[in-house]
């Protein structure tokens, strides 16, 4: 059994590799309509539509020109960027999403690394497979 891990992630803004990633996350999620009408004996249901948010903690680091562009990107009024999330760069499983950052947070600390979190909101359907 060989299971994937952190190691072999990746997380790509507009095709640029952010260097210092910690984590990122995924969330896609679908809404059950319900199609029940009067005289049923059981609830019956439709798929509705999906949303897909995300998160991910990147260590400052100034150098790097993804890491900038994407936390920039807050700032700017331009519409949705390419987000590419590898699960396993080894065996290319990502998904790539359009998104808009919707957040970004930026605690410094004494003693500690720069790590900003960011959440994003996709616009439209991801694309990839697990």
């Amino acid at each position: 059994m060989s299971v994937v891990t952190g190691r072999t992630g990746e997380l790509r803004y507009q095709g640029t590799r952010v260097a210092k990633c910690r984590q990122f996350s995924l969330d896609i999620d679908r809404e059950a309509l319900e199609t029940t009408t009067l005289g049923d004996d059981d609830r019956t249901y439709v798929e509705g539509l999906r949303g897909t948010t995300g998160t991910a903690t990147i260590l400052y680091d100034e150098s790097n020109t993804a890491t900038r562009n994407l936390l920039n990107s807050v700032l700017d009024n331009t519409g949705a960027k390419s987000i590419q999330l590898f699960l396993n760069t080894t065996t290319s499983r990502s998904f790539t999403v359009n998104a808009l950052l919707t957040q970004v947070g930026t605690p410094v600390s004494v003693g500690e690394v720069t790590a900003c979190s960011v959440s994003f909101q996709i616009s439209g359907k991801p694309t990839g497979t697990f």
